[in-house]
């Protein structure tokens, strides 16, 4: 088995972050992000874009009735870091990624443990 350059596993296991979109399509909203992002969409759907990897996954918590808004939401995007990847590299490509679906219409919320760096002064989710 090959080992990936990417995922939780090495030292930047804790520079994963997931948003939460409100997007009900996956392949609708990975053709966007790619499309915003200026990159390909991988034949896997997976997005790549400097040192984070961009795959879409179901938001198990849709239609559960959580209290907050964000976790009813359908889609969920896990951007993992490249293993050797600086924790500013890591947070500055995933605020763009944050940025760029934001951009495309769509509501997001990133959770992970730098979120505050994500969001511009004036973002709104």
């Amino acid at each position: 088995m090959e080992d990936s350059t990417f995922g939780p596993a090495g030292a930047n296991a804790d520079l994963e972050c997931q948003i939460y979109v409100a997007a009900p399509s996956r392949d609708r909203l990975m053709e966007r992000l790619a499309a915003a992002l200026n990159v390909s969409l991988g034949a896997d759907g997976v997005i790549s874009y400097g040192c984070v990897e961009v795959e879409w996954e179901h938001n198990d918590y849709e239609g559960t009735g959580a209290r907050v808004e964000f976790l009813d939401w359908h889609s969920l995007l896990v951007c993992q870091p490249r293993h050797d990847a600086s924790t500013t590299a890591v947070a500055s490509d995933t605020a763009t990624v944050l940025e760029a679906v934001q951009k495309a219409g769509y509501r997001a919320v990133p959770v992970c443990d730098y979120e505050d760096l994500l969001q511009k002064p004036g973002t709104e989710t």
